[in-house]
């Protein structure tokens, strides 16, 4: 508690507030469960780091599921570049089933929807890019998994 103490007045006296950039807080709002709406929960192995070739981390993708509806929905939350419109998506595919994208110029997440998928195993993808279109940062799982409903 002193060290901390210490460390404001240091920051205080510097002339340095110790609150969070605007850019985490926009982004902290949007949580997966906000995104893809009432109900709906994270998943065991459903979340990846969406990360560039060179492992940047530009955001997060989540496999989210409602057990009352029955329907998975994926939210892509950017960490980079919050606040600015860039290309941004989200992709689920259900095993035998439907499939669902959406890829847009998004500020802070693309999300793919609800589609069924109790009892059917699944795939799923998150991507961002850079604002000049020139670096992606992609996460998810290409293998079939989640299939307990």
């Amino acid at each position: 508690m002193l060290t901390r103490t210490i460390v404001a007045a240091a920051l205080a006296a510097a002339g340095i507030a110790a609150v969070p950039s605007t850019a985490y807080a926009a982004t902290a709002a949007y949580t997966p469960e906000r995104v893809c709406g009432k109900g709906f929960h994270r998943v065991e192995d459903g979340h990846r780091a969406m990360k560039t070739k060179r492992g940047v981390v530009f955001g997060h993708v989540y496999l989210m599921y409602s057990k009352r509806s029955g329907k998975n929905c994926v939210a892509a939350i950017k960490t980079a570049f919050t606040g600015t419109r860039t290309t941004t998506g989200a992709y689920i595919e259900v095993k035998g089933g439907g499939r669902s994208e959406d890829e847009q110029r998004y500020r802070y997440y693309a999300e793919t929807g609800h589609i069924q998928g109790a009892w059917k195993c699944v795939r799923y993808a998150g991507w961002t890019r850079d604002p000049d279109n020139r670096v992606t940062a992609f996460g998810g799982r290409k293998s079939w998994g989640n299939c307990k409903g």
